[in-house]
């Protein structure tokens, strides 16, 4: 028997052990159990020894609603250990590598139909909480089989994320609008329910741009289909000025390194982007404020310039305050041409 300890999944070691039981064969020969008839323990058979891509929708669906199902009671296909080198364990990462990216995309068609199906506004948060609790699941399943063993950091789960737009790109033209909703609504239930000030400043700048995209791909125009409740919006709120504060960040970086005549019409461009987010429609809980959203967001925004370049990364300091000085000439001279 091996006597390594690996990090692929646990069955893989009764596989290699030599002494394989008739129950163990006849997976070897495609004489599978139903999903809903597979025993916990060889659950991720599915995965190792199972080529997915040869099986049914269906049979890959109802994969998908078991391992969700034992996921949030705490089982994983993973087990933790020393990585794992040798050749013959290799083959099964790449059929478990292979089969899980499968089922992720299954999963995200899945879930978006289903979403779609809901037409009742208030059962909306109730299915897209669990679903958006599952993504950071399967995002760290995702990570540790792709990095050989090691568990997922914050960088690692835009391993998966950045699937998502290929999958979008995939499908057929008619569906695109639903999936990209279903992401839209599933990122605006995310930042309304956690702390993005906890994430590295690194995770935190990647994620601004990634929300700053989604936002201009017209996440705004479907947040009202979301009934999020007041504690929500003021979460969403806290959130989202955290993020504009590190997208501003970024965009000092570029702004310092423009030439003086460069520099107005890139300001310019910015406040294109950010009136085409649309945050009034996204952190107003209230419609009849909405109509003065906008401007009270801008206010608000201008009002934090000072406090966000003051406490900057030192390094960068320099060039968020240059950026804070020019948007408050710009914004002044924008009133001003306005009178």
């Amino acid at each position: 028997m091996l006597k390594k300890r690996v990090s692929l999944v646990a069955l893989t070691l009764l596989l290699v052990s030599g002494i394989a039981t008739f129950g163990q064969w006849r997976w070897l020969i495609g004489a599978y159990p139903s999903v809903e008839q597979t025993e916990l323990e060889r659950l991720g058979y599915w995965l190792a020894l199972v080529d997915l891509n040869q099986q049914s929708i269906d049979v890959r669906r109802s994969l998908v609603d078991r391992f969700q199902s034992e996921l949030g009671n705490g089982w994983s296909p993973i087990a933790t250990g020393e990585d794992g080198s040798d050749s013959e364990l290799e083959s099964y990462r790449s059929q478990i590598a292979d089969n899980l990216e499968l089922l992720t995309r299954d999963w995200f068609y899945y879930r978006c139909e289903q979403y779609n199906q809901v037409t009742d506004e208030n059962q909306r948060l109730g299915f897209v909480g669990p679903q958006v609790d599952m993504v950071l699941l399967w995002a760290d399943i995702y990570s540790q089989v792709h990095n050989h063993g090691k568990e997922a950091s914050e960088q690692n789960a835009f391993e998966l994320f950045d699937k998502l737009d290929g999958w979008v790109e995939q499908a057929e033209v008619a569906s695109q609008p639903m999936y990209r909703r279903g992401i839209h609504h599933s990122v605006l239930y995310w930042l309304s329910t956690n702390q993005v000030d906890e994430l590295s400043l690194e995770t935190r700048r990647e994620l601004a741009e990634r929300i700053a995209e989604a936002l201009g791909d017209g996440a705004g125009d479907s947040a009202d289909a979301l009934p999020l409740t007041e504690p929500h919006y003021e979460h969403l709120q806290a959130n989202a000025f955290a993020l504009v504060e590190v997208w501003l960040l970024n965009r000092a970086l570029e702004f310092s390194e423009l030439e003086a005549g460069q520099q107005e019409a890139y300001l310019d461009r910015q406040l294109v982007t950010v009136q085409g987010w649309k945050l009034e429609s996204i952190l107003v809980a209230d419609p009849v404020l909405e109509s003065n959203g906008s401007q009270m967001q801008m206010l608000k925004l201008m009002g934090n310039l000072v406090v966000w370049a003051d406490r900057a990364p030192e390094q960068h300091r320099e060039a968020y305050q240059l950026l804070t000085k020019s948007l408050q000439q710009y914004a002044l001279k924008k009133v001003l041409n306005l009178q």
